[in-house]
């Protein structure tokens, strides 16, 4: 790929790379904490004690900085695959969990170092950002796809996944997972290669001791408390007392899904929803405040939705499976609102943004049921050999992987979606004779 223009500078080449290096380092860091969208190319140059004008000698926008961080990412991330494709380390002959899990190290590690370039291909650019750049960062990781897909492929040959198993779909869950690692969310206290061993680990190995039989997990209190929300999720539209303003709402959150948050004016929202711009600004402060409200709304139901299978006369075991169903049917029943989430986390990155608050409730809630489980003997712990795991290891890897990766959910139904999670999450896709 050409370089962007205007980011070839004079001087020594020596002295010029290590500088060119630097801003990059630096301008990595602050897309990461801060976001693209917010971080102005003056910032860059502040962080980096120079002045604009020297940033100018070296790059030409924030976009080319942008472009050279995700052509740097794909670049190693090519790398990676072409050494499995062509020399695969521990070797053809090892075993399919240490085939998975090295190169599953490799890529969150990849991940980790690219953080901001991750996040820019996770959430993408706003649509005004150059087809260029747009190109790159909607690009998928095919080469460690590749590379895993020949590993899983080998693996069901050899008989060492258990039947139910899709090696495709569990290919994309494991490369998705692995690049989850590198934005930063839950694993930031954690080593990548042991966060990265722990996933591989449960998703190879399962997370249940002694996994139950389907139908008593469907006829688990858990699960009817799961279904009751959902049911509940589809019955229910906006719990706004205003009709004005929950009307707003379903327009503004269509309009924002449809064009995209940055695209989206008030201006859009009003025309759409018949009403003038300045009935608008009575119902709500801004075009901010009127995403959070979407959003805010969205979290308070999935929350609800938690607390239920977290209350209900269940085992550790059955409140997971069932919090991976109600989580399956929440990217189906709210899709809007998952695209409008990708566009708050372009701006607020997601440790950043005040939503977060709304995770870590989450989070808190799935901690209490780990540590259930834990108390219970329901829940392996021994994922990593010759070492031990806490509950703070294993409580955020399990809110990761009830959340079945996006790249999966479109590649099957909703009940193949979670399905496919009772096979590797909770049973494991080893089967017993490879274990």
């Amino acid at each position: 790929m050409t370089r962007p223009r205007g980011s070839v500078a004079a001087g020594p080449p020596s002295l010029d790379g290590a500088r060119r290096s630097e801003i990059l380092q630096i301008a990595s860091g602050l897309f990461a904490a801060s976001g693209y969208t917010r971080t102005s190319l003056k910032d860059v140059a502040d962080a980096c004690g120079i002045l604009p004008g020297s940033l100018y000698h070296h790059f030409d926008s924030k976009q080319a900085i942008a472009t050279e961080l995700l052509e740097r990412y794909y670049t190693e991330l090519d790398e990676i695959g072409s050494r499995w494709a062509n020399d695969p380390p521990p070797g053809p002959d090892a075993p399919t969990s240490d085939r998975v899990v090295a190169l599953g190290i490799a890529i969150a590690e990849c991940a980790v170092r690219h953080g901001a370039a991750l996040h820019l291909a996770a959430y993408e650019p706003h649509a005004g950002a150059s087809p260029d750049l747009m190109g790159l960062a909607r690009r998928k990781p095919e080469a460690v796809t590749a590379a895993m897909q020949r590993i899983l492929d080998d693996a069901a040959a050899r008989g060492d996944l258990v039947e139910r198993v899709d090696p495709t779909l569990l290919t994309h869950q494991l490369v998705e997972t692995m690049l989850h690692v590198g934005l930063g969310r839950l694993h930031k206290d954690g080593s990548p290669a042991r966060t990265a061993t722990l996933l591989c680990s449960m998703v190879l190995y399962g997370v249940a001791k002694r996994p139950p039989a389907d139908r008593a997990l469907n006829r688990s209190a858990a699960m009817g408390a799961a279904s009751a929300t959902i049911a509940q999720w589809s019955a229910t539209r906006d719990d706004d007392f205003d009709e004005r303003r929950a009307g707003l709402r379903a327009v503004a959150r269509a309009e924002f899904a449809r064009r995209g948050y940055e695209a989206t004016t008030i201006r859009d929202i009003a025309a759409a929803a018949g009403m003038g711009t300045g009935t608008v600004y009575r119902l709500v402060e801004g075009k901010e405040a009127l995403l959070a409200s979407i959003m805010n709304a969205f979290y308070t139901r999935l929350s609800s939705g938690y607390e239920a299978v977290a209350a209900a006369p269940a085992t550790a075991i059955e409140k997971l499976d069932a919090l991976t169903w109600l989580n399956v049917n929440a990217r189906e029943r709210f899709s809007e609102e998952f695209e409008i989430q990708q566009a708050w986390f372009r701006s607020y990155p997601p440790e950043t943004n005040t939503l977060s608050d709304s995770l870590k409730e989450r989070t808190l809630i799935i901690r209490d049921i780990v540590a259930a489980g834990f108390d219970g003997d329901e829940i392996r712990t021994a994922h990593i050999p010759g070492q031990d795991v806490s509950l703070d290891d294993v409580t955020p890897c399990v809110r990761d992987l009830i959340w079945v990766p996006p790249s999966v959910v479109g590649r099957t139904t909703t009940r193949g979606v979670f399905t496919h999670a009772r096979a590797t999450v909770l049973r494991g896709a080893l089967a017993p004779a490879a274990r």
